[in-house]
């Protein structure tokens, strides 16, 4: 089957007034008690609640990056690609960003962001910011075919294993639940954050992060697996035009083996838009296959 092409047209402007991701109002930022210290540097607590098995959540790190970024770009850019390696193993100290512009073009800025805490480097993040045209998206992907949100069955992961996941309401829409003991490693869910917040570009990295890894439906008791590196695409103005409602993140392990994985995943919109993609490596610490 030939793919499908879509013209994917700017949503209506409901949210133009005021660009959360490059003011200070941001939700994420006041979940973390965020201080800009200058424009280009924060310092982040990161609260339990965002924590993941062995840390913060590093979709919450890259997105906080794309942050510190965003201050130092011109009008009209906005973050369109990150790529964040996470270097060290993360404590409860605060962690400061600070960003640096590589290269400042025409359309396209290059900014690194560097992560610190007790004076290591425990991130580093490349930003890609750039201005859009403000044309239709053409979309060579299809959806996958879901049940609609309301049809779904929510899902609670266990906040002692998985403490950000009280962030989001999750509803399980395809593949097995985690540690079905299945053959298939993917599965998807709708999602949104609690309180419910608009998908933004900033909103989008966090939400590339927030399922399991694929393996785990593979599983039959739970495992650490750890990211090593996210990379994540946007291919929507999410910045200027968010989503309202829920989203639809599938998350895949492509391959596995020797201690390690690479998972990729996909965002979608209840019409079938392609929001962004990720890609990930991570070390598997520990792991119970059924």
């Amino acid at each position: 089957m030939p793919d499908a092409i879509y013209l994917i047209s700017p949503h209506p402007a409901d949210h133009e007034s005021e660009n959360p991701v490059t003011t200070g109002s941001h939700p994420l930022l006041h979940s973390t008690d965020a201080t800009r210290v200058e424009p280009g540097r924060w310092v982040v607590t990161v609260p339990r609640s965002w924590g993941s098995w062995a840390g913060p959540l590093g979709g919450l790190l890259n997105a906080v990056a794309a942050r510190a970024a965003a201050d130092l770009t011109g009008p009209g850019a906005t973050p369109m690609a990150t790529h964040t390696q996470f270097v060290r193993k993360f404590s409860d100290a605060p962690v400061s960003f600070t960003a640096t512009v590589e290269r400042a073009g025409g359309t396209t800025e290059f900014v690194t962001v560097r992560g610190t805490q007790d004076e290591q480097t425990v991130l580093i993040s490349s930003v890609v910011c750039g201005r859009r045209a403000g044309g239709s998206v053409v979309q060579r992907v299809r959806a996958p075919v879901v049940p609609p949100p309301e049809e779904c069955e929510e899902i609670e992961f266990p906040p002692e294993l998985v403490p950000f996941g009280q962030r989001f309401e999750i509803r399980q829409a395809s593949g097995a639940y985690p540690m079905s003991g299945v053959a298939h490693a993917e599965m998807g869910a709708w999602l949104r954050l609690r309180p419910e917040v608009p998908t933004d570009d900033l909103i989008a990295i966090v939400m590339m992060d927030a399922m399991p890894p694929g393996l785990y439906p593979t599983l039959t008791e739970p495992a650490a697996i750890v990211s090593a590196e996210l990379s994540v695409h946007l291919h929507r103005d999410l910045a200027v035009h968010p989503v309202d409602g829920f989203v639809l993140a599938v998350q895949r392990t492509v391959t596995d083996g020797d201690g390690w994985c690479v998972d990729e995943a996909d965002l979608w919109d209840q019409d079938g838009g392609l929001l962004a993609q990720s890609r990930q490596q991570r070390r598997i610490l520990a792991l119970k296959a059924g």
